[in-house]
């Protein structure tokens, strides 16, 4: 079993890398984008709603793609358009070319999350998933690394273009990859799952009160009021961090501190190992606490953080800056990861990927997509267009937020304070090894 379950387990973080990466990418190539392209604030934040957008909306049907097709072809299927999408953008003369890039890009990586979750919850046991579904985000992260201080050196050598092109390459060559190795479950190589295999069948009967279901509608799913609220909740968080670490804070860096491209990008890179840290530490909290409590305890203190720049967006020093952006980044996906862990335990697993897929999406239409673009207007609006943008246009898109958080730190005491039939597993197995 083991020399089958590693293999994938590697190929699924490797495609939950090219997400992080992706998303990331614009907040390292803005400045250059903006200036090869002659892109203005409104132009770059529509390219930034139209990646998180089509990202959103593409999530429940993918999601549900993966469900019927199995994550075996769908991943294949969605890494080659991941290929194809990285040479369009590479190849990019014009602002048209670029959005069809992104787009083809968005698509894609809407499937890396939902398709690791299946290969995962079919390949280890009920026990160990909340360890290592943290441990497989928190690894993914490092595409965010890589999307940051790396990849601007790469392109101070080599330029953003070829930066692409060879991702596009890797990509291609992991389509490859897993189709030949991914299994979309035990049952294709004709081994019992591994809970049977460690007497722990009764567990998995009580992931969710439909367990033995093997079709749930997609319209009952839907009606669940425990996903909106885990999606407000993620609504609040992402359109906050992903606004602003992954698209707009170069641009705050640049213009409005006036820092130079290379403390941006170091700066940043903060962000990206906070969202390692944080994915790592998720699953060790909600083994501890619970799921429901670590949401909570998340939120409130997301909230807190963000009002620390808040409150002095004009005078925060780099030291700080550096330790905000690690502390977004971790908080941002303690949170985010608890809710997938949560969602596992209220679902039944022939509709995970429906599920994630609908949560997913509300939280990118509603959060990072709309408030992508939402800041770029408003930025233009305050600075009357006149680059480099102050810094009093950000202080109100940051306030913006506070508000957004609260909201998030509302749905996660509701959450906390309802029983939607979630078991709260991880607090019962602290004491068993992953």
């Amino acid at each position: 079993m083991k020399i089958l379950q590693w293999p994938m387990y590697v190929i699924c973080v490797l495609c939950y890398m090219l997400t992080l990466f992706h998303r990331i990418t614009p907040a390292i190539m803005g400045p250059d984008l903006m200036a090869d392209l002659s892109l203005g604030a409104v132009a770059f934040g529509f390219m930034g709603m139209a990646f998180t957008w089509i990202y959103a909306f593409a999530q429940a049907p993918v999601g549900t793609m993966l469900d019927s097709l199995g994550a075996r072809r769908g991943l294949t299927a969605i890494l080659m358009i991941a290929a194809i999408g990285s040479l369009v953008f590479s190849l990019a003369e014009n602002f048209t070319v670029l959005i069809i890039g992104r787009i083809l890009l968005a698509v894609a990586v809407s499937g890396f999350l939902i398709g690791g979750a299946k290969i995962i919850s079919a390949w280890f046991t009920t026990r160990q998933y909340p360890m290592l579904w943290g441990i497989f985000m928190g690894l993914g992260s490092l595409g965010s690394v890589l999307g940051t201080a790396p990849l601007r050196t790469l392109m101070s050598f080599a330029g953003w273009r070829t930066a692409l092109f060879g991702i596009a390459v890797f990509s291609l060559i992991l389509a490859v990859v897993t189709y030949i190795l991914l299994r979309d479950k035990p049952a294709e190589r004709g081994l019992l799952t591994p809970d049977e295999l460690h007497g722990e069948t009764a567990v998995v009967a009580a992931i969710s009160e439909e367990a033995g279901q093997e079709k749930v509608p997609f319209t009952a799913v839907l009606k669940m009021p425990v996903l909106w609220l885990i999606g407000l909740l993620s609504l609040g968080v992402n359109s906050s961090s992903q606004t602003f670490g992954s698209m707009w804070e170069g641009i705050y860096l640049t213009d409005a501190l006036a820092l130079s491209k290379e403390a941006s990008g170091d700066i940043l890179s903060w962000y990206a190992w906070g969202l390692f840290a944080g994915c790592i530490l998720s699953g060790a909290v909600v083994r501890k606490i619970g799921s429901k409590k670590t949401m909570v305890l998340g939120c409130i203190l997301f909230l807190f953080n963000w009002l620390w720049i808040a409150l002095q967006p004009a005078t925060i020093s780099i030291t700080e800056l550096s330790f905000f952006n690690f502390l977004m980044g971790a908080l941002q996906m303690l949170v985010i990861s608890t809710t997938f862990i949560y969602i596992r335990e209220v679902m039944p697993t022939s509709r995970l990927g429906t599920a994630m897929g609908i949560v997913n999406s509300f939280a990118w239409i509603f959060g990072a997509g709309l408030f992508q673009q939402i800041w770029g207007i408003i930025i233009n609006a305050v600075s009357d267009g006149i680059k480099p943008y102050p810094v009093y246009a950000f202080q109100v898109t940051l306030w913006l937020q506070v508000i957004m958080i609260c909201l998030g730190v509302i749905c996660s005491i509701v959450l906390y304070r309802k029983d939607f039939g979630g078991k709260e597993k991880s607090v019962k197995l602290t004491n068993h090894a992953v």
